[in-house]
């Protein structure tokens, strides 16, 4: 049998003059930028309702279609699902263009568009900050297709109805569509053996069409785009001496030279650093600057400063570190809290704790819990918690004479005892089982909680929030719930009279964040603020009214979190809009259901 033959060639041009549904990329839970943020612009948001909906290509491996309307230029989408960024591999591309070749091929022979059809793509992976070089990119493009044309010959009905005839790569920039040519010249000996029904014909210079520019990537192209920051214990194999210990970090730009550098820092200066900045909520302002000097290499720090917002993919000894507080001088010589003016999230860097969150069953529907200032025994009263409780209950229901966007419930204690709304009548002696029973009584989109909080590594049923004088509310009890919330904002870190034992749980209040973080992340739950220090009260309240209603207006999670750290800046002089440690991907978003009619 006569091979079929696979034309691929480079266009210098705009996504509207492809000639073919165009192929992207989409990193797990990032924001829509570059080449595939401008092709939903194309394509009037449909990459972004897509996404929005749940039903978009995220985890490695998978692809989606997306037919455009009849009058549309281009005339659709194929997205290929990449998983994590900073794990891109050439072999993970592969996998994807199979599928969306296919998914391609079906569409064609449903549409009954003809037997020759063609893909366009952008090349997947290879910007700066991805790690893949043009030639890996455009190779595993190229191989994608062969596999799929292989798997259509294995069906008798589709490879008579179908074939492959073209795979058109697009470059908007001159300067880039240059360095492609280089790279087609290389292709013949980076690509897998096409075998006997496949044949290759590759260009050997650009066709120009009307929308190409001239130049290369504007300063602008990647934004919105998140660095990778991970940051691990060091292996074994590098012990320090007694008392330091070692980092391991790197950043997707350093990836693609495998350039892994270690931090030793001396274990009593630097616990003892932290422990003093997370006991108070106005800590000297210098400790920010100092342990950004200390936790960092000097060789990383560049690529820090020149990012735009940053994802730290942590493991539970390294989540403990304050890294929202780090802040580098600025031209004026004072700390310029790196928090204040990117982005930040962190993430778990395991994958069984970062895939939880795609394979459990969510809430759905309008519930949602708030909790505020249980009786909690010894322990101090916290006004500010209630109060806390009462913003976050009032803004997440909307005026009294709507349907606000959520039903809540919530119940929170002052001076005149509890205040239920939606819930049963408390009596204080019962309080603690009122929230477990609360808990359980709806399937809850959102829980926010604003209470004491204990932490007790060999004790993990005594760590959690404190609910009463000797009961923990645990990630266990939440992990028994039938549908995993989507969101949980845990503040257990209100000012409060200190006494010997709210001390002990300042102390560790960090600790006990990113523990009870990484158990709800585990269990499923997408995004998580957890306070890891002693906050100032009215900065607290604002922290959570600004991420709200950024989150009910239809920011990412990343957004919202941004606006609140500045707006709790703005507030007082305290550090509040450090404390929160966020947990979750950033184009996290809630999905507002209608109010029933």
């Amino acid at each position: 049998m006569k091979p079929r033959r696979l034309k691929v060639k480079l266009v210098h041009g705009a996504l509207e003059d492809a000639s073919h549904p165009i192929v992207v990329g989409h990193y797990q839970g990032t924001p829509l930028a570059g080449a595939e943020g401008a092709l939903d612009k194309c394509l009037d948001g449909l990459l972004s309702e897509r996404l929005l909906l749940g039903t978009y290509a995220e985890q490695e491996g998978t692809a989606i279609a997306i037919r455009a309307a009849p009058d549309c230029s281009p005339s659709g989408a194929l997205v290929l699902g990449l998983g994590p960024s900073g794990e891109l591999s050439a072999a993970k591309i592969v996998r994807s263009m199979t599928q969306a070749a296919l998914l391609r091929a079906l569409a064609a022979v449903e549409e009954g568009e003809g037997k020759e059809i063609g893909l366009s793509a952008v090349l997947v992976g290879a910007n700066p900050l991805d790690g893949i070089s043009v030639q890996r990119s455009l190779a595993a493009m190229v191989d994608g297709v062969v596999a799929a044309a292989h798997m259509l010959s294995t069906s008798e009905r589709l490879s008579s109805a179908v074939r492959f005839s073209e795979l058109e790569i697009i470059e908007k920039y001159a300067a880039r569509a240059e360095n492609v040519l280089g790279a087609f010249k290389s292709l013949p000996s980076l690509v897998a053996p096409t075998g006997p029904d496949v044949e290759l014909a590759l260009a050997d210079s650009i066709e120009h069409r009307p929308g190409g520019e001239p130049g290369g990537f504007p300063a602008d192209y990647n934004r919105g785009a998140w660095l990778r920051l991970d940051i691990r214990a060091a292996a074994e194999r590098h012990a320090p001496p007694k008392g330091y210990r070692e980092l391991e970090l790197t950043s997707s730009s350093r990836r693609a030279r495998a350039d892994r550098l270690l931090q030793r820092l001396e274990v009593a200066t630097v616990d003892g650093l932290v422990s003093d900045a997370v006991a108070q909520p106005n800590p000297d302002p210098q400790i920010a600057n100092t342990l950004y000097e200390l936790l960092l290499p000097p060789e990383l720090k560049p690529d820090l400063q020149g990012a735009e917002n940053l994802l730290l993919m942590l493991e539970p000894g390294t989540a403990g570190y304050p890294w929202e507080a780090l802040a580098p001088r600025g031209l004026d010589d004072k700390p310029q809290p790196y928090a204040l003016g990117s982005g930040v999230l962190r993430q778990f860097a395991d994958p069984e704790t970062r895939n939880a969150r795609f394979e459990v069953p969510h809430a759905a529907g309008r519930h949602v819990l708030v909790i505020g200032n249980p009786p909690a025994g010894r322990a101090p009263d916290l006004p500010g918690a209630a109060r806390e409780a009462q913003a976050v209950a009032e803004l997440l229901s909307g005026p009294s004479d709507t349907d606000g966007p959520f039903d809540v419930s919530s119940v929170w204690w002052d001076e005149d005892g509890a205040l239920a709304v939606n819930l049963p009548t408390v009596e204080d002696d019962e309080s603690w089982a009122h929230i477990v029973n609360a808990l359980y009584r709806n399937q809850y989109r959102i829980v926010h909680i604003a209470a004491h909080g204990a932490f007790d590594p060999k004790k993990p049923d005594r760590s959690g929030v404190l609910i009463g004088p000797d009961h923990f509310l645990t990630a266990q009890t939440v992990a028994q719930l039938s549908a995993v919330p989507e969101l949980v904002f845990l503040n257990c870190c209100h000012s409060a009279r200190v006494d010997e034992v709210t001390a002990r749980r300042r102390d560790n209040a960090h600790l006990l964040a990113a523990s009870i973080a990484r158990e709800l992340m585990e269990i499923g739950v997408r995004a998580v603020v957890a306070a890891g220090w002693a906050v100032e009260d009215t900065a607290a309240v604002t922290f959570a009214k600004t991420f709200y209603g950024k989150m009910l207006s239809g920011s990412g999670f990343g957004d919202a979190t941004m606006a609140a750290r500045r707006d709790a800046a703005r507030v007082n002089n305290s550090m509040t809009w450090a404390a929160y440690q966020c947990y979750g991907d950033p184009e996290f978003r809630l999905h507002v259901a209608a109010a029933p009619q």
